[in-house]
């Protein structure tokens, strides 16, 4: 994330946007664990076939830590909202019972509905949306989805309506959580304030297609009558299991 304008070539090739220590960093200053590091191959090994072939794995351009995480966590009957489609959007659709996946790309939104017909994915309700109205879908119940992703448009916007949707007990999953800019702390915080005592936890990455480490952020949303001061929980490497 961040602009490339500006910024030394030493600079680039070390921190890759000028806005972190290293690539080897979140933006909040922390450097990735040695377990994180054995992901780095397969990180250079995608970026290597996408910047030399244009060839994209067909995985989540999620964090490898975070996904696995996910595998784990998913039910088959679970109903899954997603702002921001791509490869992620079959890793969910293959999981759950219904995914209702949102687009504001129209070139990447006919790509991927080839890809979902191809693979005849036949349990996405996929939506095409402009920035003005990316997350108004007043068809979509309050408290109807177990899994929401924010990793699309408007992120301050898309966490209010995921707390908004999701059901109480129910989790979001927040890519590029620690991004600096307004709109992304924004969502940070609406995401840290709705959660559960002891429901958010930290994922440090490397992810498919680039060389840096990524924050991402699993929340647990309070169930009705549970008040209280969450606790973020700093990595995924020494947490415990949120509760199911």
């Amino acid at each position: 994330m961040g602009s490339q304008s500006g910024i030394s070539l030493w600079s680039r090739i070390l921190t890759g946007d000028g806005l972190r220590k290293s690539r080897f960093h979140t933006y909040s200053g922390r450097r990735i664990d040695a377990a994180g590091m054995l992901f780095l191959p397969r990180a250079l090994w995608s970026t290597c076939l996408l910047k030399l072939f244009g060839y994209r794995q067909r995985r989540p351009w999620l964090g490898y830590r975070a996904v696995r995480y996910l595998d784990g966590l998913i039910q088959r009957d679970w109903n899954i909202l997603e702002f921001g489609s791509g490869m992620s959007s079959l890793f969910f659709a293959q999981r759950c019972r219904h995914l209702v996946s949102v687009e504001s790309d129209p070139e990447w939104f006919a790509q991927m509905q080839k890809e979902f017909e191809r693979r005849a994915v036949r349990n996405v309700d996929y939506r095409i949306r402009t920035e003005a109205d990316y997350v108004i879908h007043p068809d979509l119940p309050a408290g109807t989805f177990d899994l929401v992703i924010v990793d699309g448009l408007v992120r301050d916007q898309a966490a209010v309506v995921a707390v908004e949707k999701v059901k109480p007990g129910g989790y979001v999953f927040y890519d590029n959580s620690d991004v600096p800019w307004s709109e992304f702390q924004a969502a940070r915080q609406t995401l840290i304030e709705a959660a559960e005592e002891g429901g958010v936890r930290l994922f440090d990455d490397f992810c498919p297609f680039q060389v840096q480490v990524n924050e991402s952020m699993l929340v647990r949303i309070r169930r009705e009558g549970r008040v209280g001061q969450a606790e973020v929980i700093d990595d995924s490497r020494a947490a415990p299991s949120l509760p199911r």
